[in-house]
């Protein structure tokens, strides 16, 4: 499992996203996937968009233990609810 911040776009592609929380995904979807979500007592149906990842370097011999975790954000349009 990955978790990934679902951002979903409601409006226009230039309105505000809406940041969902943090969602566990099998493995990060890929653009044009449909998902669903619970969201708000409601299950949703959206299409990916696009996929943010957030890498973090791997510590090398002699540096630190890296302190960030990798992650990604998920960039889904909505498009129906129940």
């Amino acid at each position: 499992m990955v978790a990934a911040t679902l951002l979903v776009e409601r409006g226009s592609i230039y309105d505000q996203s809406e940041d969902w929380g943090s969602y566990e995904f099998v493995s990060l979807p890929s653009p044009g996937d449909r998902i669903a979500a619970h969201y708000n007592d409601g299950m949703h149906y959206l299409t990916v968009i696009c996929v943010h990842h957030k890498p973090v370097s791997v510590a090398g011999a002699g540096e630190p233990e890296r302190t960030a975790m990798a992650g990604a954000s998920v960039v889904a349009k909505w498009t129906s609810s129940d």
